[in-house]
C-alpha cells in the first residue's frame, strides 16, 4: 500500500515536470507571452510543492504510528521471551 501512494506521488511529479516543459515549448512558439506562460509555471510548481507538503506530513504521521505500534509489539515479543525462541 505505501509503495502505491509514493508511485503517485513520483507520477504526479514526473507529470508536473513534462507539463513545465511543455510551457517552455509553447513560450518558443509565442503562444503567450513570457510573462504570462512564466505565471503558469510558477502556479504550478506551487502546487506541486503544496501538494508534495502535504504527502511528507501525512506520511511522515503514518511512519511514526507505524514506528509507536512496531515498537511495542517488538517490546511485548521481547518481554514473553519470543525472540530466544527464534534462535
Amino acid at each position: 500500500m505505501k509503495v502505491d501512494v509514493y508511485a503517485e506521488m513520483y507520477l504526479w511529479n514526473r507529470s508536473v515536470d513534462r507539463l513545465i516543459r511543455v510551457l517552455q515549448r509553447l513560450e518558443a512558439f509565442s503562444i503567450g507571452s513570457k510573462q504570462r506562460i512564466k505565471t503558469y509555471q510558477t502556479r504550478l510548481e506551487e502546487i506541486r510543492a503544496g501538494l508534495n507538503a502535504d504527502f511528507a506530513e501525512a506520511t511522515a504521521k503514518r511512519e511514526r504510528a507505524d514506528e509507536g505500534r512496531l515498537g511495542r509489539q517488538r517490546t511485548a515479543w521481547e518481554a514473553s521471551g519470543a525472540d530466544d525462541r527464534l534462535k
